[in-house]
């Protein structure tokens, strides 16, 4: 309660829609989605969207008495032994309790939500005729045959118009995630050559089980996070790939559920935190 009245939209109301855009059943194993913190029943007023939750997000959230954080990456990802005042995510865990604020986070689940993070990353790259790539989860439904079922993958492809050299389509690439600098796996001449027209898209830390499914098609792929002896691998198969960084790949979803939230709940105050710390600071 805050105001001195009582509000109708719950916490529990809020997720029920959440999980319609992401599944928690699409989640992997080793993942920790959903209700962090919090009580289901709890009034919500005012929601603040985040990509990690770190101390400012939570002296953001207390200064603008928000009522319940959604993040994209969770707070806690294993099991958790002790909460010792003076340790950093002690710190907000308790910090976030005696606000009363809850915590949902949306993950890998929301990573392969058909209009979820690798979605919004085609979709901010003004990719067209987007499609699911790479390997499927499929959520089963009862009374629904097997090849009807919605099928999801991590991966997406879409298709540039018109193509664009590939010089002009890194300049797209930074421009698009508003950052300074990606890293280019390839060839020299491939960048004074190779036009771009099919993109892949895996935002985040690459996984690199999806070159399998990287054919002749793929003119590039655009993610995070790319390991030294992946790189190695893609330019021994002639990949092309760059990398934008973990965190300008998945700040993405930011607006984009801010967005669907006040679309559905128009009485929610909600506001996404963009100018989150990046961890990186080249120099």
């Amino acid at each position: 309660m805050r105001g001195g009245f009582e509000l109708s939209l719950t916490c529990k109301r809020i997720i029920e829609e959440l999980n319609k855009l992401a599944p928690v059943e699409l989640a992997e194993e080793w993942d920790n989605v959903g209700l962090i913190i919090g009580d289901p029943q709890q009034s919500i007023n005012k929601v603040l969207i985040c990509l990690d939750v770190t101390t400012d997000v939570v002296d953001y959230a207390i200064e603008q008495k928000v009522d319940m954080i959604i993040s994209h990456h969770p707070l806690i990802f294993s099991s958790i032994k002790r909460i010792v005042y003076g340790e950093w995510k002690s710190n907000l865990i308790y910090r976030l309790i005696e606000s009363h604020i809850s915590l949902y986070s949306a993950h890998t689940n929301l990573d392969y939500a058909k209009s979820g993070v690798n979605w919004s990353l085609a979709r901010a790259l003004k990719l067209e005729n987007i499609r699911n790539a790479g390997y499927m989860k499929r959520i089963p439904s009862p009374g629904i045959h097997l090849e009807h079922e919605e099928y999801y993958s991590l991966a997406k492809t879409g298709i540039l118009k018109p193509p664009l050299k590939l010089t002009d389509f890194i300049e797209h690439v930074k421009q698009a995630l508003n950052v300074d600098h990606v890293r280019f796996v390839g060839k020299a001449e491939d960048l004074r050559n190779k036009e771009i027209s099919k993109v892949m898209v895996f935002s985040g830390s690459f996984d690199e089980d999806i070159l399998h499914y990287v054919n002749q098609e793929i003119d590039i792929i655009v993610t995070g996070d790319l390991k030294h002896h992946t790189a190695i691998e893609m330019l021994e198969k002639g990949i092309c790939a760059l990398d934008a960084g973990h965190f300008s790949t998945e700040n993405i979803i930011v607006p984009v559920l801010a967005k669907m939230l006040k679309e559905k709940f128009p009485e929610l105050d909600v506001i996404g935190k963009f100018d989150a710390i990046k961890p990186f600071i080249l120099c």
